[in-house]
């Protein structure tokens, strides 16, 4: 039997056994009930680290006798599945099996990396390596947050814009943004630093905003910041707005004639728009699109369509012909509305002859918002003059926007060439009742009749009438 001495003496030896200081085992992690003697009272990062080391989801490395975070230290793949699969509330699988060379049976994070890979969070590099001791770049970064936490998109068209300067283009962008408009991340000086290692107390912080909503920054106003300079005018009775931008999107609502929106995007025959404060589409036919400033035709697809050409030469008399006369007026008005910013697509810009139907696809191929077609009158009755503008409201929706346009470019036409005045006209003429969107066909005056003739034949007046034309659509784009 032991002796008190004995026992003393072991009992020294094994006190001074277990007080030898605990060494930062390289890669390892301790779990931390207090605070970090790292992160002090000053720290940026201190509230959003104390609240995981609370909820037990990171933990930090014991020095001696003190607890350390390394908040400036990068953190690593494995750091980030283990805080990943902890924010979760998972647990390690320690049975989980890996398929990654450079992850031994013996590695501390075995565990945690197989619960991340299991869970579809972080995968490997591409080879058979996970490089559990690389550094979690900025952009890995915003993979795996927005793919662990279902982060729901904000919508495609917001996502595909560039939030800071140095993303553009970039292969995480989609996610990138996605945290930005979650109020997670926001990027320094304008710029988010995708390649950049991310360190612990950073990605400590965007954990903590993830999982907690008190710690996101001020969300962005996705309304106020997308709006463009343009806005819509429903001209329909009743216009449905829908979830995405095709006929088959979910129905979240509808407007009715006269209400005006602000755009946010075009892509096609869709404009985004805003709805109850969430971002929807709807048809832009049915839309007037109005610049709230600067050029009012500026962006503005028109379709301009010089009459006949080809093997059809239109009407004749006196050595004149329609579809010379009638190409080189359009050709006057591509230019004016060119340079002050529209998008102009010809029918025909030399001696071709498309079809009635081939005027009417090009117009709905390129997502047209108006179209003019170009012509001059014949009669028999050589006394017979002046100009005419015609449009349809038997088949083509815009019909009362057409007679508008109509009106507008009539006026103009009379006024600047001094032509007689016969009004418009509701006709259903091919290339007006097979069209959607607001569409006139000008006659600018009698081929058949000398005075009319003179001016048509005229470069001075075919530049005259196209000012005209031109005069008249600006009319019609900045009229309510």
């Amino acid at each position: 039997m032991l002796g008190k001495r004995h026992v003393y003496c072991l009992l020294i030896v094994f006190l001074a056994f277990f007080s030898v200081p605990m060494h930062s085992w390289a890669n390892t992690e301790l779990k931390q009930e207090g605070r970090f003697v790292d992160v002090g009272d000053g720290h940026w990062a201190k509230n959003e680290i104390d609240f995981l080391a609370h909820a037990q989801i990171i933990n930090g490395y014991q020095v001696g006798q003190t607890s350390v975070f390394r908040p400036a230290q990068s953190v690593t793949r494995a750091e980030a599945a283990k805080m990943i699969v902890s924010a979760l509330g998972q647990t390690e699988w320690k049975d989980g099996t890996l398929s990654f060379q450079d992850i031994p049976a013996n590695h501390w994070a075995r565990g945690w990396i197989a619960r991340a890979v299991q869970l579809g969070i972080m995968g490997g590099d591409g080879t058979a390596n996970f490089r559990p001791n690389d550094s979690l770049s900025r952009a890995e970064m915003s993979i795996v947050l927005v793919n662990a936490f279902s982060l729901p998109s904000k919508g495609a068209a917001v996502e595909a814009a560039s939030v800071f300067k140095d993303t553009t283009g970039h292969w995480a962008l989609a996610h990138i943004n996605r945290l930005y408009y979650h109020g997670i991340a926001n990027g320094r000086d304008g710029q988010f630093f995708p390649k950049d290692a991310i360190s612990r107390a950073e990605f400590a912080t965007l954990l903590a905003r993830t999982i907690n909503d008190q710690f996101r920054l001020p969300l962005p106003d996705l309304i106020e910041q997308g709006k463009t300079n343009i806005q819509g005018t429903v001209t329909t009775a009743t216009l449905n707005v829908r979830q995405t931008p095709a006929a088959t999107g979910v129905l979240v609502g509808t407007l009715q004639k006269g209400q005006v929106v602000d755009v946010y995007d075009l892509n096609g025959y869709w404009a985004k728009i805003a709805y109850n404060g969430q971002f929807a589409y709807v048809h832009k036919t049915y839309l007037k699109l109005r610049n709230i400033a600067g050029s009012p035709v500026k962006g503005r697809i028109i379709v301009v369509d010089a009459g006949h050409g080809g093997k059809d030469p239109g009407a004749m008399s006196g050595g004149a012909n329609e579809k010379t006369i009638v190409l080189e007026v359009a050709k006057f008005v591509k230019e004016k509305l060119e340079k002050a910013g529209a998008t102009v697509i010809m029918t025909r810009e030399t001696d071709v002859y498309p079809t009635l139907q081939d005027r009417v696809n090009i117009a709905k191929n390129n997502y047209a918002e108006m179209f003019v077609s170009i012509h001059t009158n014949s009669a028999t009755n050589t006394s017979a003059k002046g100009a005419e503008v015609y449009y349809d409201s038997s088949t083509n929706p815009n019909g009362e926007e057409s007679k508008k346009l109509a009106q507008y470019i009539q006026e103009e036409i009379v006024r600047m060439a001094n032509m007689v005045d016969r009004g418009v006209k509701n006709s259903g003429l091919y290339v007006l009742r097979n069209n959607s969107v607001t569409s006139v066909l000008v006659e600018l005056g009698f081929i058949s009749n000398a005075e009319d003739r003179a001016k048509l034949t005229s470069a001075e007046y075919q530049n005259l009438y196209a000012e005209a034309i031109y005069q008249g659509i600006v009319k019609y784009y900045t009229s309510q």
